[in-house]
């Protein structure tokens, strides 16, 4: 059995809906099929045991951040960037306004999906555009921008996660010229990204290899950022960081005595548009 990158977001879902407690993802079990469960046993033993609750506070992360911007007055409108099975549209009142953007073969089966789940009654009915578009691209932002444009009045806060790593900082500084070009002030963007210590840990090693032979995928830039890159974005300020693993210990699902070499422990950002 083959399985492709953009197909981790089975596995992704897979472990949010392990821990629905910690993840806050009620509806994360839709998405895996039985055919994950090898994949995630395979990268369990040969990268890291840790990364099913590290994925589960990631999203635990974004949720309450969300969570917070709903419950103010103003509209609100998501642009999720790299949006995989997420489901904080979900979870969101059903006011939220939500923008998701990934390679056409996700975007057009979540949107087939989502509304057979709908039909169902698995699903409740959420605004939700599914764009398939690079994000990397001007020419193919201008869709994106044609359809924010129907929201005026909205706050607009830009989600970017598991996408960086993925990405040359060239590529990263593209998707920040179109955050700077699609935000106002006090409008927000909450990333991921691991931090540049990871480079030196024996995980990482273990993490590049599976990708390379197992997920057959070498032309990844496996990109991390220094804290000092949020520090100092041009456009913005930094209001927020934590790590998985600190929110895993502030909640009491991750003992602090684990060794940090054996974590792939990414870092949240929340920053606000000057």
């Amino acid at each position: 059995m083959e399985i492709f990158v953009h197909d981790t977001a089975f596995m992704i879902a897979y472990y949010r809906a392990q821990h629905e407690s910690v993840s806050k993802d009620p509806y994360a079990s839709i998405w895996p099929g039985p055919g994950v469960k090898p994949w995630i046993d395979s990268f369990t033993e040969q990268v890291s045991p840790h990364d099913e609750i590290l994925h589960c506070l990631r999203n635990r992360f974004f949720f309450e951040e969300l969570q917070q911007l709903a419950a103010e007055p103003q509209p609100l409108l998501v642009i999720n960037l790299g949006a995989g099975f997420s489901m904080y549209p979900y979870t969101l009142p059903s006011e939220v306004v939500t923008v998701e953007v990934d390679f056409d073969a996700v975007a057009q089966y979540k949107r087939a999906k989502v509304k057979s789940f709908q039909k169902e009654g698995i699903l409740p009915h959420r605004e939700v555009h599914f764009m398939a578009a690079d994000i990397t691209n001007p020419e193919e932002q201008a869709a994106i921008i044609e359809t924010l444009e129907t929201y005026k009045g909205y706050k607009r806060v830009v989600l970017i996660e598991g996408v960086f790593f993925f990405l040359t900082k060239d590529e990263i500084g593209k998707v920040w010229s179109f955050c700077n070009k699609i935000l106002t002030t006090e409008d927000r963007v909450m990333c991921v990204s691991f931090e540049d210590s990871l480079l030196k840990t024996p995980v990482f090693k273990r993490l590049t290899r599976y990708f390379s032979e197992v997920l057959k995928s070498d032309h990844n830039p496996y990109t991390t950022l220094p804290h000092s890159y949020y520090e100092h974005r041009d456009g913005f300020t930094l209001l927020k960081q934590e790590s998985g693993f600190q929110l895993g210990q502030k909640l009491g699902v991750m003992n602090s005595n684990l060794d940090s070499m054996e974590l792939l422990n990414e870092h949240f950002y929340v920053l606000s548009k000057i």
